[in-house]
């Protein structure tokens, strides 16, 4: 697929008579890697268009203000009667505040990441790697399905390793987890590099996750957003699930051999934590098939794709003549 320019469209880089609204569900608990996305999101569209957030909880609210400090804030509750023609929504479920799209006739896109995408939009866009429920027939529906619409940050380059592990679990409590592993991380001679998330203290920055991709030994991760980032990096991995959905993102992607899947997080032992990252230490030939199989899967291209989606549709907002979105 060709990226689109500015060009293409019509659309000047100083031009802001585009605005692209971005509703995101992200809390104290769950929700992170929702709020990420829709962050690089906005950092990607904002030389085309004005960015305007409408974040369902106040943790959301306050990270995207720190991380997207050239977007504007509406509150989701008393400034939802005049929407932007284009809304992508990223929710965890299903929320009310799709009424309001639904009413005003914008254009929708949802983004959802467990194969359960069943929100009434005009762009349904899932990039998971598990299909969960199959998508209801809509004949005025695009669908666009797979890792390769995985909003990641952009692919690093792997660099001289250090004595560090990885260890990212999302924010909220699951980020607790962390410091479980860090003594197992220890038993084996590494040194533990721990994310955080809304909970925990500072949010590691983008550039301090680059620099900690590029450079541990291995990384162990919850089955989120922050998994398909590690794999289009290259990055042997050791997944962990926090639920029964994220499991089935875990396992699939171990089928296809781009990670060593432990399982539940409450039935994680130290003794299969250590063998899996023994494992990855010791055989170079299991490193080198995980990441080229990851890389695979997972490009590092689905923000792009999802910026051209975008824009096409922001473009279709002030045309009479439509067609499909991708």
């Amino acid at each position: 697929m060709r990226e689109l320019t500015n060009t293409d469209f019509g659309m000047r880089t100083s031009d802001f008579g585009f605005e692209a609204g971005i509703i995101v569900d992200a809390g104290p608990t769950l929700g992170y890697g929702h709020a990420v996305r829709c962050m690089r999101l906005a950092h990607a569209l904002e030389s085309q268009a004005r960015v305007v957030f409408y974040p369902l909880s106040e943790h959301c609210e306050q990270f995207l203000r720190e991380a997207s400090p050239k977007s504007e804030f509406r509150n989701p509750n008393s400034e939802i009667d005049s929407l932007p023609p284009v809304v992508v929504t990223d929710l965890r479920e299903a929320h009310t505040i799709t009424l309001a799209i639904q009413r005003q006739g914008v254009r929708h896109i949802s983004i959802r990441d467990l194969g359960l995408a069943q929100s009434p939009s005009d762009v349904a866009i899932d990039g998971a790697i598990t299909r969960i429920f199959p998508y209801v027939p809509a004949k005025d529906r695009t669908v666009c399905l797979g890792p390769q619409y995985m909003i990641t940050r952009k692919p690093v380059e792997r660099k001289k390793l250090t004595d560090t592990v990885l260890l990212t679990f999302g924010g909220g409590s699951t980020a607790n987890f962390a410091y479980k592993i860090s003594e197992k991380v220890r038993r084996l001679g590494l040194k533990p590099v721990v994310t955080r998330g809304f909970a925990g203290g500072t949010f590691m920055t983008e550039d301090e996750f680059d620099h900690a991709m590029s450079t541990c030994q291995f990384a162990i991760s919850g089955s989120g957003v922050s998994l398909y980032d590690l794999l289009a990096s290259g990055v042997p991995t050791i997944a962990v699930a926090f639920d029964r959905l994220q499991l089935r993102t875990a396992d699939a992607f171990h089928e296809q051999g781009a990670v060593l899947s432990a399982g539940l997080v409450e039935r994680v032992t130290s003794e299969t934590l250590l063998h899996y990252g023994r494992g990855i230490l010791e055989n170079r030939s299991l490193v080198q098939e995980m990441t080229e199989t990851g890389k695979m899967l997972v490009d590092g291209k689905g923000l792009s794709r999802i910026v051209e989606i975008t824009r096409r549709e922001l473009w279709l907002t002030s045309q009479t003549e439509t067609f499909t979105a991708c």
